[in-house]
């Protein structure tokens, strides 16, 4: 059973407000088994709201549009529905009872515009939470829920999770049993994911895989819709389990997790302790990993050493050395590791070291080569990696691929990273 979302208002087209209502909305109606195949984002102009109106009727089966019932003047949708659906506007006596009982508690007294403002609604219109100013309301047309919501974030969503799935309920049926997945991967291209995945897709009716880039990472979501939710939720195990197995250890978190909350438990498991020691990250790469919450259980400490010097004196990295091979080297990633895992005494240390770029490179180290250093209790490894695009590319490939070479170490005790090396 599918819908519609029509969003309004001059703030959203203009981009001065960002449409987080229409994604929470859709959200929740999904997990309820209703899709939501098109949402539009119109200005507060009547003509236009009306053909937005009248297109969608003839497609959907239900609508949401939310935005526009407040009391200014540019809150101009009862006006378009009433004008789109032919219909009266009509003053709603619950709504100016909610207003009374408002002005008396207050002591304040609300204007006749306000008044009128708020509770004209078009002919029909059966109010969903009369307790808010901007109340919003149901009506059926050709036998199709329209359900008018507020705009304002907290109103909407109280709105969508006890007045309109309940209705939607009630009017269309029980929507279908819907589970969804996410895959989080790393180390491969889109184009990769897809290949891997691509014969899968079709051994499971109702399934859908969908593919979306988030830069450095490939995510995957799995979506299973059936009549029967336990059959539904069989067959999403058994589809899991071959995406799984087909991209292996590149999977780095699925759903909620992250990878660094997953190295965070791979530690945990082992009573193991990491550190790192960072140059052209700049603290980026402690920064991700105290990012998740309890990671003092595993995570010790972190340096940024930004200068020779720096390395010199605080992880004992030999000036010899660097003159030797150049603050960018295997040599000097392997000291840096060796050093904060040494001062640490933490089982674990990363290393980086690179140039991030737009400046600092040469013929034999251009922007984008980087060295990360594994230490770990049986041996410190050091790989190099080239890492196109930008400054904030460079760092933050090479902060996920430090993170997911200690998670595939301590998954199977590989040395080889997800991202291959140059």
């Amino acid at each position: 059973m599918h819908g519609e979302i029509i969003a309004i208002g001059d703030e959203l087209v203009s981009g001065k407000t960002v449409n987080t209502t229409s994604s929470f909305a859709a959200r929740k109606l999904f997990d309820s088994g209703y899709s939501i195949r098109r949402i539009t984002v119109v200005g507060d102009d009547i003509p236009l709201i009306e053909d937005c109106l009248h297109k969608a009727i003839e497609r959907a089966r239900f609508l949401i549009i939310t935005g526009g019932l407040g009391p200014t003047a540019d809150d101009i949708t009862n006006e378009a529905v009433a004008r789109a659906l032919s219909l009266p506007l009509r003053e709603n006596q619950q709504i100016l009872k909610k207003i009374s009982e408002c002005e008396q508690h207050h002591g304040i007294s609300y204007d006749e515009t306000f008044r009128r403002k708020l509770s004209m609604l078009p002919e029909g219109a059966e109010v969903l939470n009369p307790e808010g100013h901007a109340a919003g309301y149901m009506l059926m047309h050709a036998g199709i829920p329209l359900f008018f919501l507020p705009g304002v974030p907290n109103q909407l969503e109280d709105h969508v999770v006890k007045q309109v799935i309940p209705r939607l309920r009630e009017i269309l049926g029980a929507g279908k049993s819907v589970i969804q997945k996410t895959f989080k991967i790393f180390g491969l291209s889109e184009i990769e994911v897809n290949a891997r995945l691509s014969m899968i897709e079709s051994r499971y009716q109702g399934l859908s895989i969908g593919y979306y880039p988030n830069f450095p990472e490939v995510h995957v979501t799995v979506t299973l819709k059936g009549e029967s939710s336990e059959e539904t939720r069989n067959a999403c195990s058994d589809a899991c389990r071959a995406i799984k197995h087909a991209l292996g250890l590149y999977v780095i978190a699925e759903d909620n997790d992250t990878l660094e909350s997953v190295t965070g438990r791979l530690l945990v498991e082992r009573g193991a302790m990491v550190s790192v020691a960072e140059s052209c990250t700049g603290g980026l790469l402690g920064q991700r990993l105290t990012d998740v919450s309890g990671s003092s259980a595993w995570f010790d400490r972190g340096v940024t050493t930004y200068t020779n010097r720096a390395k010199e004196e605080m992880l004992g990295v030999p000036h010899e050395l660097i003159e030797k091979h150049g603050a960018v080297s295997a040599e000097v990633a392997v000291r840096m590791a060796e050093g904060i895992r040494r001062l640490s005494g933490s089982a674990y240390a990363l290393s980086i070291t690179g140039i991030a770029g737009p400046t600092g490179g040469t013929d034999r180290k251009p922007v984008g080569t980087v060295f990360i250093a594994l230490s770990t209790p049986e041996k410190t490894k050091a790989l190099r990696f080239f890492f196109p695009g930008g400054r904030d590319k460079v760092r933050t490939t090479a902060a996920e691929t430090a993170l997911d070479w200690l998670r595939r170490n301590l998954t199977d005790g590989s040395y080889i990273p997800g991202y291959k090396p140059s």
